[in-house]
């Protein structure tokens, strides 16, 4: 085929990708729309505990949301990734709107702490140089936030700062277990699949990571073909359905053999609770699926075609 090059247009890609936030090597991208797919008791939740302490601990998630109607059988374990009990809602019509509302309190508590620090920094040049010019205004600020008083009043302090770290704005995660055939999962005024599809740009752009625990990937009542379609990261435990899991081979579009897809079944299903991880957007081509969390699988046709360029 002949090919004709012009210099119409060079695309130019922003230094720092949207909504973004930076995450160490090994850790899926956030904000994530994940499945978490398997079977009763397979370890959906296990799994998904682990992953948002590990989250919690690095300050990569600072609040929880848990919408589930089976909270009280399985505190124990959600405890393990410091959720409380009163951020774990029924799944109710309204739930989403109400996880929207308390998300937006906490933006406007960190809207009113970079107001603070702004004063305090303020604050820090006129009691470096007194001569400074400001204004009646600013000084009656400073009497009102105490800062004329002894001792002098410290530095504001956001209330998820972690020792030796820049705060940050708040971030978010949601997640839906043991939601099936729910009202939050069935009733189209609940919002869900358009919550979903936008989660990175609710809260005014502050996003949300959001993770839905299902025992069926395309039932019914289950997760919505468009959630589907928009997902970032699957989970696969170990299902017995074969229609289901090559349902979910079509659907996934992966640039694998079919042959392949189901050799990393088998490895991961080869350790008790565990699972096959698919990324749809990784770092590194390379990795795109795991085994649990601690091995990466190279399929020899993806190997291939990074090899050749095909896929970079």
């Amino acid at each position: 085929m002949q090919k004709l090059k012009t210099h119409f247009l060079d695309t130019q890609l922003p230094d720092k990708q949207a909504f973004a936030i930076e995450v160490p090597e090994d850790y899926p991208k956030l904000h994530t729309l994940s499945i978490v797919n398997g079977k009763r008791g397979g370890g959906k939740t296990v799994c998904t505990v682990n992953y948002l302490k590990k989250c919690r601990d690095e300050g990569l998630i600072d609040k929880i949301y848990v919408c589930t109607p089976t909270y009280h059988s399985n505190s124990e374990i959600w405890r393990m990734c410091y959720l409380e009990e009163k951020d774990c809602y029924q799944p109710s019509v309204t739930v989403l709107q109400e996880f929207m509302d308390d998300m937006e309190t906490h933006k406007e508590e960190w809207t009113d702490y970079e107001a603070e620090m702004i004063l305090y920094r303020e604050y820090l040049k006129y009691m470096e140089d007194p001569a400074h010019q400001i204004s009646e205004d600013k000084l009656l600020l400073f009497y009102q936030h105490g800062y004329n008083d002894e001792p002098y009043m410290e530095k504001p302090v956001w209330k998820w700062e972690k020792e030796g770290e820049e705060p940050h704005p708040p971030r978010f995660a949601i997640v839906l277990d043991d939601c099936l055939n729910s009202d939050v999962m069935r009733k189209p005024t609940a919002g869900l699949v358009n919550f979903c599809i936008r989660h990175r740009h609710i809260c005014g752009g502050l996003g949300c990571s959001v993770f839905m625990l299902t025992q069926s990937y395309c039932s019914r009542g289950g997760v919505d073909r468009a959630i589907r379609e928009n997902t970032t990261h699957l989970y696969l435990f170990r299902i017995c359905d074969q229609n289901q899991i090559k349902k979910i081979f079509e659907e996934c579009d992966l640039p694998i053999e079919y042959e392949e897809f189901e050799e990393m079944l088998k490895i991961a299903h080869s350790e008790p609770f565990n699972f096959l991880h698919i990324d749809f957007c990784p770092s590194d081509p390379l990795k795109k699926y795991r085994n649990g969390w601690n091995e990466y699988l190279v399929p020899a046709s993806l190997a291939a075609e990074v090899q050749s360029g095909i896929v970079e």
